[in-house]
């Protein structure tokens, strides 16, 4: 997170894959996106928050500008034939 944070600051992003058929980053850097993930949730949300249906709107829409203001999502579709 350490090396994150200084990219951050420099401004520049972190570019993670997302399979768009079944929502999953994956690549070399899936796991550090799905640690900020966890990292802005503990720190932005409530722990007697249940479940994400009761995350308010403002809330979701807080969390998605800091995850967009580290990382660049590029999102793919992979057919199984």
């Amino acid at each position: 997170m350490k090396r994150l944070a200084l990219k951050r600051a420099a401004g520049e992003k972190t570019r993670v894959d997302i399979d768009v058929n079944i929502g999953v980053a994956f690549g070399p850097k899936a796991n550090q996106f799905m640690s900020y993930l966890g990292f802005v949730s503990r720190d932005r949300l409530s722990i007697l928050i249940n479940s994400w249906d009761e995350v308010s709107e403002v809330d979701r829409n807080m969390i998605w500008e800091d995850v967009l203001v580290s990382f660049t999502l590029l999102l793919l579709s992979y057919n199984a034939f």
